[in-house]
C-alpha cells in the first residue's frame, strides 16, 4: 500500500474513533486504545476506505446464491457499543460467537492484554480462514480461531469470563450458560419477540438465571445451524411485507390482501424529537399486545403511499391472524419548537377489523407515553431444566399481566424462559 494512502487510512481511522467519543458511545480509556490501535480496513480489504470507517455501515463480506447477506463486519458505532457492554478486563478469557472478519476478535485481544485468551468461532470455514489470515497479518495471531457451530460454544478453552455473540440468537442456548463463568458476563444480539432484537447485556444471577444490566437496539444478520430460526413473511403488495417472526405460519388468504382496501389513519398527538429514539416502543408492543410483527416497505411503496411505515426500514404492526393488520407511523408535527423538528406517532391500518386494531395499537401507544417512555425494561432469562424436542421450537408470549404499577410478560423459548418487566415511571 503506498505512504500516501496509508496515511488517508490513518486519518479515516482517527477520525472514526474521534466521532465514537464525541457522540458518547465510546466512554472507556481501554475500549477507545483498543479501536485506535486495530486498523478496520486490514480486515475488510476489498472496501473503500470510505465504507471501512463509515460511523453506522455494516460491510458485507459473503453472500449466498440468492445474494442474502450471509457475514459481514458489522458497523462500527455498533462494534464499540457492543465492547462498552461487555465490560472487558484484562487477563479475561472470552469466547466470541460469530468471527466474520476478525476485527472484532483483534478489539478483544487488546483488551485482554497478554494475560487473557480470545477464541473466536464460525459456521463457514472460508469465514474462518479469512479471519485467521487477516488476524495474523494484523500481529493478532495468538487469537483461537475455530471452525464450529456457535451455539455450541467450545468447551475445551472454557470456562469463559465473557461472551459475546455477533449474530442475531433466537434463544441462549445450554452450551453458552455451562461455559460462562459464576460471574461472568454474556451479550447477546437477543431476538425476544416478533423479530425484535437487542444487544443485551445479561450477567449470572445463580446457575439458571440471567439479568440484563443493560441494552440497546440493533440489528444483526441472524445465526445459522442449530441456532438458526426462520423468519416467515407475507407479501401484502408490491414491496410490502409482514416479518412475522418467532415461527409463525403465514396467514393465507385475507390478510394477504388486506392492502388493497382503504386505509384508516389515526394520529396519537404523542411526539417525538427528530433524531430522538423512540426508546423501547417497539419492544413494548411486542411484549403487552398480541399479533406483533414488522412491516417492511421499499421505497417505491412509500413513495406511491402504499405504505408509510415510522421508519424507512420498517416499523412496528400488528394483525388479528386473518384479515387486518395495522402499524406504526410518523408525520411532521408543527410548529417545531427550539428543540427541533418533530414528528407525531400515528396509525395506520388496512382490512375488515382495521377500527379495531387501530384502536387497540393507540391505546397501547398512549399506556407507552404515559408510563414508560422513559423507562429502559428489565429482562431476565431462567435456562430450562428439562431439554425440549426438536418439534417444539417456536417461542410465544405467555400473557402479559400487572405486578403493582409495573406490567411483565413471559416469552417462552425452546432453551429459556424470558420475562420481561416494565416498571412504571
Amino acid at each position: 500500500m503506498a505512504a500516501d494512502t496509508l496515511k488517508t487510512a490513518d486519518r479515516f481511522h482517527a477520525e472514526l474513533v474521534d466521532l465514537l467519543v464525541a457522540r458518547g458511545t465510546v466512554r472507556t480509556g481501554p475500549v477507545e486504545a483498543a479501536l485506535r490501535a486495530v486498523p478496520r480496513h486490514a480486515f475488510v480489504p476489498g472496501a473503500a476506505l470510505e465504507s471501512a470507517y463509515a460511523l453506522d455501515d455494516a460491510v458485507v463480506t459473503k453472500r449466498g446464491q440468492d445474494g442474502a447477506a450471509l457475514s459481514s463486519a458489522s458497523a462500527p458505532g455498533v462494534v464499540a457499543a457492543m465492547l462498552e457492554q461487555l465490560d472487558v478486563h484484562p487477563g479475561d478469557r472470552i469466547l466470541e460467537i460469530g468471527a466474520g472478519t476478525g476485527y472484532n476478535a483483534a478489539l478483544l485481544a487488546e483488551l485482554t492484554g497478554p494475560a487473557g485468551h480470545v477464541v473466536t468461532v464460525d459456521i463457514d470455514a472460508d469465514v474462518v480462514d479469512g479471519a485467521r489470515t487477516a488476524l495474523t497479518a494484523t500481529g493478532y495471531g495468538q487469537v483461537e480461531v475455530l471452525c464450529a457451530d456457535g451455539a455450541d460454544g467450545h468447551a475445551p478453552a472454557g470456562p469463559y469470563d465473557r461472551i459475546i455473540v455477533t449474530a442475531g440468537a433466537w434463544d441462549l442456548p445450554p452450551a453458552w450458560w455451562q461455559q460462562l463463568t459464576p460471574d461472568g458476563r454474556l451479550v447477546v444480539p437477543l431476538r425476544i419477540i416478533g423479530g425484535t432484537t437487542r444487544s443485551v447485556a445479561f450477567d449470572r444471577d445463580g446457575g439458571d438465571h440471567l439479568v440484563s444490566q443493560s441494552m440497546m437496539t440493533c440489528g444483526f444478520l441472524a445465526m445459522r445451524g442449530i441456532g438458526a430460526q426462520p423468519e416467515p413473511s407475507l407479501t401484502l403488495g408490491d414491496g410490502v411485507q409482514l416479518l412475522l417472526g418467532d415461527g409463525r405460519t403465514a396467514p393465507p388468504g385475507p390478510l394477504a390482501h388486506a392492502l388493497t382496501q382503504p386505509a384508516l389513519r389515526t394520529w396519537t398527538g404523542i411526539t417525538i424529537r427528530s433524531g430522538a429514539p423512540f426508546q423501547d416502543l417497539d419492544l413494548w408492543l411486542a411484549t403487552t399486545g398480541s399479533g406483533f410483527c414488522r412491516i417492511i416497505a421499499q421505497p417505491d411503496a412509500v413513495a406511491s403511499d402504499l405504505a408509510e411505515p415510522a421508519f424507512r426500514w420498517g416499523g412496528a404492526a400488528v394483525t388479528n391472524e386473518s384479515d387486518s393488520f395495522a402499524y406504526l407511523t410518523i408525520r411532521p408535527a408543527e410548529p417545531a419548537d427550539d428543540t427541533g423538528t418533530r414528528y407525531e406517532l400515528g396509525v395506520r391500518a388496512h382490512g375488515p377489523h382495521r377500527d379495531d386494531l387501530a384502536a387497540a395499537l393507540t391505546e397501547q401507544i398512549h399506556r407507552w407515553d404515559s408510563d414508560h417512555r422513559a423507562t429502559t425494561p428489565r429482562i431476565d432469562a431462567y435456562l430450562k431444566p428439562i431439554h425440549r424436542g426438536p418439534g417444539q421450537v417456536e417461542s410465544r408470549r405467555i400473557e402479559s399481566h400487572q405486578i403493582g404499577s409495573d406490567t411483565a410478560a413471559a416469552i417462552d423459548k425452546p432453551h429459556v424462559l424470558l420475562t420481561v418487566t416494565w416498571r412504571a415511571r
